[in-house]
């Protein structure tokens, strides 16, 4: 085994790291020397940001589909290992639900932001209903509030907007419902914010 010198001049074996332990305080047991700093951890704030997109849908073979969507979701950051960001994911569920909504209803540019933030302020667990529901008052309550529109969508109106008014048909949605939670978004909406 060769030895090699150090910066103090003391001999070491190679491949050992040498510790100075000039600044190892006895009395107290613990290293007195510069100390790095605990890195915090980024497992609930994740990067989305990135700019690779895994495409496992147009993926034939189904275990490899299974192992991108996988890989897709460590990437994405809704997954690490077992564990799953069910917050991320709820985001992602409403965010993708109320983009629906806004194609659905042919809402214009203009509205599209504005219904998108409200709907995400909103929780929709403290309205005790479908969370469908309160997507399409949302959009109804930001449509139906703006000057110079010519769509009527409140829930009560004898003749709704056509759009408005095939989108509640085809979700089943029931007047009563509609109105009741179109009031609270529309009177009480920080009663209701998350």
């Amino acid at each position: 085994m060769s030895a090699t010198a150090t910066e103090s001049g003391v001999y070491a074996p190679e491949g050992m790291r040498f510790v100075d332990w000039s600044n190892f305080n006895e009395n107290h047991r613990k290293y007195v020397g510069e100390t790095q700093p605990v890195p915090e951890s980024d497992i609930t704030d994740v990067d989305t940001q990135n700019a690779t997109i895994i495409k496992y849908g147009e993926i034939a073979d189904f275990d490899k589909r299974k192992k991108f969507k996988r890989l897709s979701e460590f990437n994405t950051g809704l997954r690490n290992g077992k564990w799953t960001n069910q917050d991320y994911n709820t985001h992602l569920l409403n965010e993708h639900l109320i983009w629906s909504f806004i194609g659905q209803l042919d809402l214009n540019l203009r509205y599209q932001q504005e219904v998108a933030g409200l709907f995400l302020s909103l929780n929709p667990g403290k309205f005790g209903v479908d969370i469908g529901i309160v997507a399409y008052c949302a959009c109804a309550v930001v449509v139906h509030g703006k000057e110079g529109v010519n769509r009527n969508c409140h829930p009560s109106v004898k003749e709704m907007d056509s759009e408005f008014e095939r989108v509640a048909e085809c979700e089943g949605y029931q007047e009563k419902e509609l109105i009741s939670i179109y009031n609270k978004i529309a009177q009480a909406k920080e009663k209701y914010q998350g």
